[in-house]
């Protein structure tokens, strides 16, 4: 019988971080892809539990995998919120609040992205598991000689290496981006900070050029007209450290 595998979609992960202000439009785009993301979670999930039913020589039923397709209905959802959100037209930012939300809701679509493109690049180095897996029951030479011959067709090269670590780095830095964000807007302190600065000088929150974040100094550089002002230790009760990452992570590795 197949083992007990826990999963965790990465749509879940961010789907706790939902915006309740963001435009309802924005969260039926959200709704759409996450279905597709979904079904290709569980599409990949059913090849691993397939796969080890096929090693411990079960044979699966016809359309096994049909309830992981990606139906038309489901893509139709997802291209009509697409040319929705895409049709909007979004006033610039009011107030620093604002600023920071919508530097959030950007974050998160590039953290997105660059889930996606981490999933391509893990799919190569995921080959890594399938041979330990056959290394590991490989113990009579017909067994051996059959991973052998996995072995000819399997290749995990130099790039596929850098390709997932930059994958994985890039994911890092959108979730860095999109928490320091989100604790930038609930921050009153800050926000009424940066408000008080602009109406004192005369600028237009809306009318920043660049907003940038430096986890080391815990600072909100701004940049209006080619000036940056930068405000430092408003959310440092919010940063967690690689330390406090791993802990909160191995939740999710639990049975």
């Amino acid at each position: 019988m197949l083992k007990r595998i826990k999963v965790i979609s990465l749509a879940c992960l961010l789907g706790s971080g939902a915006s309740a202000q963001q435009a309802p439009e924005i969260k039926d785009l959200y709704d759409a892809a996450i279905i597709i993301e979904q079904q290709v979670t569980l599409g990949a999930v059913l090849v691993l539990a397939a796969t080890d039913y096929a090693n411990a020589s079960n044979i699966i039923a016809d359309g096994s995998f049909t309830q992981a397709h990606v139906t038309s209905a489901q893509l139709t959802s997802y291209n009509d919120a697409v040319d929705v959100v895409a049709a909007m037209d979004f006033s610039a930012a009011e107030n620093a609040t604002e600023l920071f939300k919508a530097e959030y809701d950007s974050a998160m679509i590039m953290l997105g992205m660059s889930v996606d493109d981490l999933s391509a690049a893990s799919a190569s180095v995921m080959a890594a598991k399938v041979i330990a897996t056959k290394a590991l029951t490989a113990d009579t030479r017909p067994e051996s000689l059959a991973l052998q011959n996995y072995l000819k067709d399997i290749d995990i090269t130099e790039e596929m290496r850098v390709d997932y670590n930059n994958a994985l780095d890039a994911v890092g830095k959108w979730t860095q981006l999109s928490g320091a964000y989100l604790a930038a807007s609930n921050n009153s302190s800050l926000t009424s900070s940066i408000d008080n600065y602009a109406h004192s000088n005369n600028i237009v929150v809306g009318n920043y050029t660049a907003v940038e974040y430096d986890y080391s100094k815990d600072e909100y550089l701004i940049t209006w007209s080619g000036e940056g002002t930068g405000w430092t230790q408003y959310t440092a009760s919010n940063q967690k450290t690689a330390d406090d990452l791993y802990d909160f992570a191995s939740a999710y590795t639990q049975e």
